[in-house]
Order: C-alpha cells, then structure tokens, then sequence
C-alpha cells in the first residue's frame, strides 16, 4: 500500500480547490473541511449540516482513537457552509450521497474524487483521502512552525511523528542530500 501525502504546493491546493468546486459543490466542502479542520475522512462524511449551519465551533469524537476534539471553522469554512446550507436542513448529510440526502458518499467514492481531481491537474502527489489531514498539518506546520500545538491537534505521541505524518522529515532529508557533497 501506498503511503498518501500532503499537497506542499500551495498553487495546487487552489487548483484542487477550484477543481472540487466545478465538478460538485460537496466535493469543494469536502475537501476544503479536510485541509482546513485535519480531520479524517471518515469523521468529515459523519458530518451533518447541523454541524456546520450557524455554528463557529463543533466538537466531534474521534473515529480512530475515540477522543474528543472541538474544531473552530475558519472565516473561509464559515463563508463557504452558510451558502452551501442556506437551503438545507440541520439532519442532512454534509457530504450527501446521491440517492439520499441523509447518508454522506462513501469512503471510496471520495477517494476517486479526490484521485481523479489529482489525475486530471497532473498533480505528482500520491493522493488520497488522508492527503486533506496530512495537507493540513504539513500547511499549518510550515506556516507557524508550531509543531507542539499540532502534535496536540492532530493527537500524536510525539512531535517527530507528526513531523514524519506531514511529510515534513522527509523533505528535510531530500533537502540536505540535494545539498549534500563530497
């Protein structure tokens, strides 16, 4: 099994962005719930509009590890849920399948979504539904460098696991065998 990573380049966050939107409203909130809250997807397709709708802040258990996390929505989650909300009601899926407006898509229709957005931008990440988390932590890492609160955040043991989890030991060891020479 392929190990997913985070998209590092901020040009083809966008892209997937504007992508997802085109394609379907739900994937664009999908996605951009996955990359700004670092949940995982199978606490995103557990949302509700109820969740969203009117709300700053929503606490949710923890699918993997059965704890408790409050998340606080951001202005461009607020703007993006109250348009998608507008017309909904608070029991409906936040990812809503097809067929029935109560039940969110399934784990594997938003891996294809997601790795068919990647195919199509010819994005050279190995993408998939933890892209959006690891995406997440690897963004709010390089811009605070505040690994301790995202080691928190993302619930990890240490902070060389989270650093190892976004991909960020990794890019330091290529980084310094590129630099590297005899």
């Amino acid at each position: 099994m392929n190990t997913v990573e985070p998209i590092r380049d901020r040009r083809d966050v966008y892209a997937m962005k504007k992508y997802l939107r085109q394609k379907d409203e739900k994937y664009y909130i999908m996605f951009i719930t996955g990359i700004n809250l670092g949940l995982r997807i199978n606490e995103i397709l557990k949302m509700t509009v109820g969740d969203v709708k009117g709300r700053k802040q929503q606490t949710f258990r923890q699918s993997k590890t059965d704890k408790e996390i409050t998340v606080a929505y951001n202005d461009e989650l607020l703007k993006a849920y109250a348009e998608y909300c507008k017309n909904r009601t608070p029991q409906e899926a936040l990812i809503p399948n097809p067929y029935n407006e109560y039940r969110s898509i399934s784990r594997d229709m938003a891996y294809k979504v997601l790795r068919e957005a990647a195919e199509k931008l010819h994005l050279q990440y190995n993408v998939g539904t933890h892209t959006m988390r690891k995406t997440c932590g690897y963004h709010f890492y390089r811009q605070t460098h505040d690994i301790v609160t995202l080691q928190t955040w993302f619930n990890h043991r240490t902070a060389a696991d989270t650093l190892r989890y976004i991909g960020v030991t990794k890019d330091t060891v290529l980084s310094a065998m590129r630099k590297f020479k005899i």
